[in-house]
């Protein structure tokens, strides 16, 4: 519909009220035309502007009755779709069914019938299922919530950079190149250290497996030191090596090159730092004198070989 200059020119009146009412329906409905959007910014109706839209700000897209769910491409999304995003958001929230079902307002029936994809020779068929839409809008409103939090958390963050808070909640200060360099050289420099201590006994090995893969884990944990580093101050050892040691269970990597050296290792440092030898390991002194085996148990299987010319009519002869 289009206006003529007349027609805008009374209604623009406030004196010409009787001429207002025979247009202005045909007014609001002309404001709906994105074409006309320049003119009316330039006109002063705030009781007409004020009714348009008022009823779109009072709720959220899928509280529309016609609303329609949509995927990123702009298509309705398919039960397919609906149901597989709702029994992701059931696993990864560990929920019971029936909190969901009660949070959607669906029936038992209903739900697991929707949720059941052999139920529908046409997967579009269950879009007449109320669990259909209900799951629809729970998940939209999941989705609004999560965006809303994501924004609030940028916010936050925004906010603690401008108050000089860059690292707000985080209880770790940064650590320059720099400084990491500088701790990996620190962090060699002691491993070389370790190496060359001399009085330790490494002839026999007094920790178990288990013990010795909390030392190299605590110690790999430190500022600078790197397994590579590490495999590196153990005599280059391969780092598959090192990784099926700290994987082992009890003592099945006894055998493992790993095992002797990092004792060694450990045991130098022990002697470097001046730690006393702990109850344990004085436990293990007087349990294994002859320290823990370097040999990895073979479990060998017994084969009986029976002669053909003894077995005759299934007796043994």
């Amino acid at each position: 519909m289009v206006f003529t200059a007349r027609q805008v020119t009374i209604l623009l009146r406030p004196e010409q009220s009787k001429q207002n009412d025979r247009f202005i329906m045909s007014w609001y409905d002309y404001m709906l035309n994105r074409s006309y959007a320049s003119a009316y910014a330039a006109t002063t109706l705030p009781s007409v502007s004020s009714s348009i839209g008022d009823d779109d700000d009072d709720g959220m897209p899928w509280d529309d009755d016609n609303w329609v769910p949509r995927n990123k491409s702009g298509r309705q999304m398919s039960p397919n779709q609906i149901r597989g995003e709702l029994q992701r958001y059931i696993d990864a929230n560990s929920l019971a069914k029936s909190k969901v079902m009660k949070e959607m307002g669906v029936t038992g029936p209903s739900f697991y019938k929707f949720m059941n994809p052999s139920s529908y020779k046409d997967q579009w068929r269950a879009t007449k299922n109320q669990t259909y839409w209900a799951a629809a809008r729970f998940l939209a409103k999941v989705k609004y919530e999560k965006e809303q939090e994501k924004k609030a958390s940028k916010g936050k963050k925004r906010k603690a950079v401008a108050d000089g808070e860059e690292n707000a909640g985080n209880t770790m200060p940064k650590i320059s190149k720099k400084a990491k360099k500088q701790d990996k050289a620190d962090a060699v420099a002691l491993m070389a250290k370790i190496n060359a201590t001399q009085g330790a006994n490494t002839s026999v090995v007094y920790d178990s497996c288990p013990k010795i893969v909390a030392k190299i884990k605590d110690f790999v944990a430190q500022p600078g030191v790197t397994k590579a580093d590490f495999c590196a101050a153990l005599g280059d050892i391969n780092s598959n090596s090192l990784r099926t040691f700290l994987m082992g269970k009890k003592q099945d990597q006894c055998g493992n090159v790993t095992y002797r050296r990092a004792y060694a290792f450990f045991e130098k440092k022990r002697v470097l730092e001046g730690e006393a030898k702990t109850v344990r390991r004085l436990k293990n002194q007087t349990e294994h004198p002859h320290g823990f085996s370097l040999e990895k148990e073979r479990n060998f299987k017994q084969v009986y070989v029976v002669a053909a010319s003894s077995y005759r009519g299934g007796w043994f002869m």
